[in-house]
């Protein structure tokens, strides 16, 4: 009677111990709740919170199921908030497994996601996520709306240090299980430490009182007493015990088992004294009434032999945002080039490999890799390894010979032909080396009167080239020139020949002389004056 009074004192002293019905899963070393009451996302929390848990966190596959199957045996039809939300002020991330939202009970993230659908692109508002069940809007999974909004249940989540199992008793009777979170249930399968039970036993005896501890030895959790409870005569269902029962004056029934056997933790069982010694499993061995449960260790599953441990593939769940690398007993995630791992987590973020100069010209950063934009006169060549580009010089590839490279700076760094400024009209001359080795120069007709050695922009040559981003306005500008020098080449030619030919002509001219005729033999005299008369003629 002592006992009972101190196991009643504690059962007061137990918070919530007189609490409510609600549906209740243990397992492993949590409990999870269902709790169907209307309430936004921060008043479930503050609930849950209270009883000394939260709302209910998701690590792996495993408790996904747990919290599926809660909502499933309560008949919940409509959605429950879970500890997961995005604060105000933070920014939805695509690319990770939570999206950027984050566990009300803190810890590490993760890589495990049950999206249903996706959450809304936001940065200002704040976000938090619910669990639906299956049903004709989708399949089941995590959904997010507004924080304010009310949802007409809750899952809650309580860690403990250890589980006892059911209660053993002797004779009929009902236990009801006071959990320390606030609620009682009489269909716990495992109890959470802390955990008083109340047993009515039948027959209209006075009730009796048990509560989950450590057991003396310091391995694992027992009831104490550790029962069975309802004690009855050993010829009633041979006083609960599976071996043998023991009845001494004055005491209650008690159990024993056959040589090599001992009792188990419910008092009532008996275990093989030897039955995980040695192991029989791969991984771990549990003593069980009548021989042993094998165990694996997280990230291995059991094999269809009962003892044997699979290695599980995490990465067929999809836990990463590029690539997953299955191990042992665990994954790793990894980028594609390109791209590289964000400091303290698992998300991939792209790398500006322009930072390294890579291309002789400018230089344009893509997703996962980068382009060269090369200068006029020069082709990009073929894609290299990291998406990017170099160039070549177009003339050499027309004439035949072979692409010349862009020559390289007195620094050793390639140099960018230079470009025409945006105040100047005249061309630049881009310089590469020539396809024997020799150095020369590939140069772009100037515009006539231009003097040699003298850059567009007035300075000698060798003076520093405009930037590189300045080339991509010079191509028209180029063409033109090109186009106006070709023009005033071919008038000067065509004048040329004019000329020429005016010059032959008139030295034809010259060279032709007039025919002579007959008369050009004789002279002419001039004539003499007759004379008067013929008296004065003279014979």
């Amino acid at each position: 009677m002592a006992v009972a009074r101190l196991l009643l004192l504690l059962a007061l002293a137990v918070p919530g111990s007189g609490g409510e019905e609600a549906e209740v899963v243990c397992a492993d070393s949590a409990c999870y709740t269902l709790h169907r009451d209307e309430l936004d996302w921060k008043g479930a929390q503050e609930r849950c919170r209270h009883n000394g848990g939260n709302l209910a966190s998701v690590g792996g596959p495993g408790e996904a199921a747990r919290l599926r199957e809660l909502l499933e045996a309560a008949g919940a039809h409509g959605p429950a908030w879970i500890g997961l939300w995005l604060q105000r002020g933070h920014c939805v991330q695509p690319q990770e497994p939570l999206r950027g939202f984050s566990w009300v009970a803190g810890g590490t993230p993760g890589n495990f996601s049950a999206w249903a659908s996706e959450p809304s692109m936001t940065c200002t508002s704040a976000r938090c996520a619910s669990l639906r069940p299956p049903g004709p809007h989708g399949p089941a999974g995590w959904a997010d709306r507004p924080c304010r909004l009310p949802l007409p249940a809750f899952l809650c989540k309580f860690s403990f240090q250890g589980m006892c199992g059911l209660l053993p008793l002797a004779g009929p009777g009902r236990v009801t299980y006071g959990t320390p979170f606030g609620v009682r249930s009489s269909r716990l399968a495992a109890a959470p430490f802390g955990t008083l039970a109340e047993v009515e036993c039948e027959g209209g005896r006075s009730p009796a009182f048990a509560l989950c501890k450590g057991s003396l030895d310091g391995g694992g959790f027992a009831w104490d007493p550790p029962g069975p409870l309802c004690p009855v005569a050993c010829a009633h269902r041979n006083g609960g015990c599976q071996h043998r029962c023991l009845e001494a004056p004055g005491e209650p029934p008690r159990c024993s088992c056959h040589a090599g056997y001992s009792l188990a933790a419910d008092m009532a069982s008996c275990v093989p004294e030897d039955s995980c010694h040695p192991n029989p499993c791969q991984g771990t061995c549990r003593a069980r009434p009548g021989g042993f449960e094998c165990g694996c260790e997280a990230g291995y599953a059991l094999a269809p032999d009962g003892r044997s441990c699979l290695d599980v593939d995490e990465c067929l769940s999809g836990p990463c945002q590029h690539q997953c690398h299955n191990l042992p007993g665990s994954f790793r995630c990894a980028c594609r080039p390109g791209y590289q791992r964000q400091p303290g987590g698992d998300s991939c973020l792209d790398v500006d490999e322009c930072l390294r100069d890579p291309c002789p010209g400018p230089c344009r950063n893509l997703p996962g890799g980068y382009e060269c934009l090369c200068p006029p006169g020069f082709l990009p060549e073929e894609e290299e390894e990291g998406g990017g580009r170099g160039c070549r010089a177009a003339a050499a590839t027309a004439a035949g010979e072979e692409p010349a490279e862009v020559p390289d700076g007195p620094t050793g760094t390639p140099s960018i032909p230079p470009s025409i400024p945006p105040s100047t009209g005249a061309p630049w001359t881009a310089r590469t080396p020539r396809s024997t080795g020799a150095s020369g120069t590939t140069s772009i007709p100037r515009t006539p009167g231009m003097p040699a050695g003298v850059t567009p922009t007035g300075a000698e040559e060798g003076a520093a080239p405009p930037g590189p981003d300045e080339h991509s306005a010079d191509g028209p500008r180029l063409l033109l020139y090109y186009i106006l020098g070709s023009l005033v080449a071919i008038l000067l030619l065509l004048a040329f020949a004019l000329a020429l030919v005016a010059c032959r002509r008139r030295a034809a001219k010259k060279e032709k002389r007039p025919a002579k005729s007959a008369a050009d033999n004789y002279c002419w005299v001039p004539e003499q004056p007759e004379s008067r008369g013929q008296g004065g003629e003279r014979r």
